[in-house]
């Protein structure tokens, strides 16, 4: 799990957990036959016991939640040969995904119910229903796709904070490394540069075949080692290389 991919579990995380502690109710009709429908949301520790929750309503939240969590954590799942993060835009990938979601929750958005032959009752919220289909004719139910689009602009602008304040942090080591740098003198500068071409050349974490190569085992030096101080014993070249004579 690379930092981003982590940024996004923790935004998913924190959502599931203001759609649990908010969840959606039904309310308590009076009336006999009348079945319940979509009160609002209320603080579970307050109106669980009295009301019922919305299941149905619950599920598709958290499900949308965790679609978008698993799409943005396929898309981050990226690594070069070197088992670095590749450079990305993330203004354009956000922007992309704030797009889609708007597109999607107004292709289907949440509908009224029809209207009563009573005066006295308000339209409610019936479900979601595709924009062109035969539920058209009805009215939108204003309140829950307020809070859906304004959640999911927030959360657009959440993750994109985040990523930026990644991206600053790495930005700003990377200065600070290379102020160090020409901070040093010139011999120190050296060192720490052959230093960092023999780890480049010998990783520490490569793995070592168990089976002898010749002329690959520890024992042959191909670069200058930075440990030792000494100077070169090698006087010829590399006879590897060189062409046999039959």
């Amino acid at each position: 799990m690379n930092k981003y991919q982590r940024v996004v579990v923790i935004v998913a995380a924190a959502n599931i957990a203001l759609m649990l502690l908010f969840p959606p109710f039904l309310d308590n009709p009076l009336r006999r036959g009348v079945l319940p429908n979509f009160e609002g949301f209320y603080p579970l520790l307050t109106a669980y016991g009295v009301k019922r929750i919305h299941n149905e309503l619950l599920t598709l939240q958290i499900m949308f939640v965790v679609i978008n969590a698993l799409i943005a954590w396929l898309v981050l799942d990226r690594r070069t040969a070197k088992g670095e993060l590749p450079e990305f835009r993330y203004t354009r990938a956000i922007a992309l995904f704030l797009f889609g979601n708007l597109a999607l929750i107004f292709a289907f958005p949440p509908f009224e119910t029809y209207a009563s032959l009573y005066k006295f009752d308000t339209p409610g919220f019936d479900s979601f229903y595709f924009v062109l289909g035969d539920k058209r004719q009805r009215h939108f139910y204003i309140p829950i796709l307020y809070l859906e689009v304004n959640l999911v602009v927030i959360n657009a602008l959440v993750v994109w904070l985040l990523f930026n304040t990644l991206r600053r942090a790495e930005v700003f080591a990377r200065d600070r490394i290379l102020e160090l740098a020409e901070a040093l003198p010139a011999t120190q500068l050296a060192e720490v540069s052959k230093t960092l071409a023999y780890k480049a050349v010998h990783p520490a974490a490569a793995p070592e075949s168990p089976e002898p190569h010749l002329g690959a085992g520890r024992d042959r030096r191909k670069y200058q080692d930075p440990r030792f101080r000494g100077p070169e014993r090698r006087k010829g070249g590399d006879r590897r290389l060189k062409p046999r004579t039959a």
